[in-house]
């Protein structure tokens, strides 16, 4: 029996010898990030309006025109497709595209760099949370299920949103927090709110540590240094800054409501317009005080910088009166590092990410099933 035993452990030494728990895990991992570049290489050809504003609002920039005055009139008019509503740094990144490449590659290559952007943020998860995650499994299967769950893949490949970019620059700022480089924290955190303003929410936990060990000159360096990062990239439309503040931040306080399900759940019992200005008021009251209110209870409990940013996105999305796919993509990449480094059992993790990744899944498909059919 013991002889048998040898042979039969010994026949295939060197394959048993390359099937490590580390090599295997790589192995794993890379094949559903292969899974999920062929999957956006497939889906390639769907393209969205928001592309389409994308481009339009480049053309207007070279121009020499403000897109900015374009958002302004497609949030007052209802029936027209809301217009660019950020901050230009993607709009300068559409404009580069267009004064370099033909008009006609456009959109292969704005697909090119989102695809791009999700790898460069599987690679900082993979970074940020390396050092904290010794089990290699729990470390690089919540990664790679990100890469290929269907509402990144719908918000990324479908819509070609930008979000992802976002994300880049907010775990580069993790990143560098960790590492105590505060003017790389402070220079990527600008970055991330110029890409999209909802990192603004994010901006008082980055200052939290610092605050409690009484940093404050570092306090002061970093608003300086996203000050300076977020103004120089405004400089062509400070000179009407009225529009420039309206169309980047004031927009998306005074927007109709759009799936809301708080929203829909106070308007019950109302139809006016006047009610529904109400509403609106007071679930904006209500995102301000929760998230002031989540600040001090941060720095009061010690929450570390990636649950506080959790929390503040989770708290927001559910009292904001638009929900959009996309939304959702916010919360579920910060859940990665949120819960990968927690203290939950590996059977708790899979099992909360897989109700997760349901629950999304058919959120989407009825979605999708309201807007083609209705109710």
């Amino acid at each position: 029996m013991y002889e048998e035993r040898a042979i039969t452990d010994s026949r295939f030494p060197k394959l048993k010898e390359f099937f490590t728990t580390s090599n295997t895990s790589w192995l794993v991992f890379g094949s559903i990030i292969l899974a999920g570049i062929i999957v956006r290489i497939f889906l390639w050809d769907f393209t969205s309006s928001d592309m389409n504003v994308w481009k339009q609002a480049a053309e207007l920039f070279l121009n020499g025109e403000n897109p900015y005055e374009t958002t302004l009139e497609s949030f007052q008019n209802k029936g027209i497709k809301h217009f660019y509503a950020y901050f230009p740094l993607w709009m300068y990144i559409s404009s580069l595209v267009l004064l370099v490449f033909p008009e006609g590659m456009f959109f292969p290559i704005i697909k090119g760099l989102i695809l791009l952007f999700d790898i460069q943020v599987v690679i900082l998860l993979y970074i940020l949370l390396k050092p904290k995650v010794e089990n290699v499994w729990r470390l690089k299967i919540p990664i790679a299920v990100w890469f290929i769950t269907p509402m990144v893949l719908m918000t990324s490949s479908m819509h070609g949103k930008f979000d992802s970019l976002m994300f880049v620059f907010i775990l580069l700022a993790f990143i560098f927090h960790d590492q105590d480089y505060f003017f790389l924290e402070a220079f990527f955190l600008g970055l991330a709110i110029l890409t999209k303003p909802i990192a603004l929410i994010l901006v008082p936990f980055f200052f939290l540590q610092n605050v409690r060990e009484r940093n404050f000159d570092k306090i002061l360096a970093m608003i300086a240094t996203m000050l300076i990062v977020v103004l120089l990239f405004s400089i062509p439309f400070l000179n009407d800054l009225e529009t420039y503040i309206q169309g980047v931040l004031g927009v998306h306080v005074t927007r109709e409501h759009d799936l809301g399900p708080i929203f829909a759940l106070l308007s019950l019992p109302f139809s006016s317009e006047s009610a529904a200005d109400i509403i609106r008021m007071i679930l904006t009251l209500l995102i301000i005080i929760v998230w002031i209110g989540l600040i001090i209870l941060s720095y009061i409990k010690k929450y570390d910088l990636y649950k506080s940013s959790f929390l503040a996105f989770i708290s927001f999305n559910s009292l904001y009166w638009v929900f959009l796919i996309q939304y959702g993509v916010w919360c579920y990449t910060l859940y990665i590092p949120f819960t990968t480094k927690s203290k939950m059992k590996h059977w708790h993790l899979a099992l909360t990410t897989g109700i997760i990744i349901a629950f999304s899944t058919t959120a989407l498909a009825l979605m999708g099933a309201f807007v083609k059919h209705g109710l």
